[in-house]
């Protein structure tokens, strides 16, 4: 009888083991596989990359005279003589040992007077070697010296739903970094014969053209020439190649 016993406390003991297993073997599983519909997914933490890559982005200033005047007298149509105007946002090094800038075009097309700023508070004056009103882009050149250039993407063209980062200097404010993805290839934007612009959903702001559309390896994919919405279009690497090859 007692040698019963302790075979069915045994077999009870097992039972219960065998079914605490089986409780926490599926709770953990559902754990696994199960997402609240509130949690945030896992973010990649872009310090290192933004630490690299933004002392090849400065901030370009431009004065001159824009080619259309403003008319000051509606009905009269009488235009405003001519003023001084001052144009301001982002530039890309692209050839540090040359001094060779990637910017936006309507930039500098009107202006008479360029400089570069990099991030060590020097004004570098600087010469429009080509422009590309198609691209919206220009090639300046600056005295070579103390200066970090980006790499081209040589892999073509970025794929839609890439992450990727922006740098620029929106507002004058000093450089400013954001994030999103690829959205679109192929797109324009009004005032930019270009059909080849990549569009993304980086939210950028007055001032961020010319700035750098920067993949999560550190290269240069695009240079932002126009925003919609809030959002940035820029121009594809392949662009700059075109400047390069016309400044030869």
């Amino acid at each position: 009888m007692a040698m019963l016993r302790n075979i069915l406390r045994r077999d009870w003991i097992a039972v219960v083991v065998c079914s605490l297993a089986l409780v926490f073997g599926v709770a953990g599983c559902w754990a696994k596989d199960y997402k609240d519909p509130g949690e945030m997914f896992p973010t990649t933490d872009f310090t290192a990359l933004v630490k690299r890559v933004s002392p090849a982005v400065v901030g370009i200033r431009g004065w001159g005279v824009a080619s259309e005047p403003r008319v000051f007298d509606p009905e009269a149509s009488f235009p405003d003589p001519p003023s001084p105007r001052e144009w301001q946002g982002a530039g890309v090094v692209v050839d540090a040992l040359a001094g060779l800038i990637v910017t936006a075009n309507h930039l500098v097309a009107n202006a008479t007077v360029v400089q570069a700023r990099p991030q060590d508070g020097r004004a570098l004056d600087a010469v429009v070697l080509v422009r590309s009103e198609r691209d919206d882009v220009a090639l300046l050149r600056v005295e070579p010296g103390n200066l970090q250039a980006l790499t081209l993407e040589n892999l073509g063209t970025p794929d839609v739903g890439e992450p990727v980062i922006t740098i620029g200097n929106p507002q004058d404010w000093g450089q400013s970094v954001t994030f999103g993805i690829v959205s679109a290839l192929h797109r324009s934007c009004p005032g930019i014969a270009s059909s080849d612009l990549i569009q993304s959903d980086v939210l950028v702001s007055q001032g961020s053209s010319g700035g750098a559309l920067v993949n999560l390896k550190g290269k240069l994919i695009g240079v932002v020439v126009a925003r919609k919405s809030g959002f940035a279009f820029a121009a594809p690497a392949d662009a700059v190649r075109r400047l390069f090859a016309a400044a030869q």
